[in-house]
């Protein structure tokens, strides 16, 4: 799914560790990298963390 992208890459040993871990402890969630978790906690914090460009603040109207 990434091979195009020139960046650097999760070592897939890593993730099916972290994914094994994860079943093995009954996890509800497994986050296997740092993008994950930054996904993650943008998407606990809402639109405006997300797409912080879309959300402007509300003005009243007079």
């Amino acid at each position: 799914m990434v091979r195009a992208i020139d960046a650097p890459k999760s070592d897939p040993t890593d993730i099916a560790r972290i994914a094994v871990d994860g079943i093995a402890t009954g996890a509800y969630e497994i986050l296997a990298d740092d993008a994950s978790r930054q996904a993650q906690a943008a998407l606990a914090g809402g639109v405006s963390l997300l797409y912080p460009r879309a959300v402007t603040p509300r003005h009243s109207r007079h």
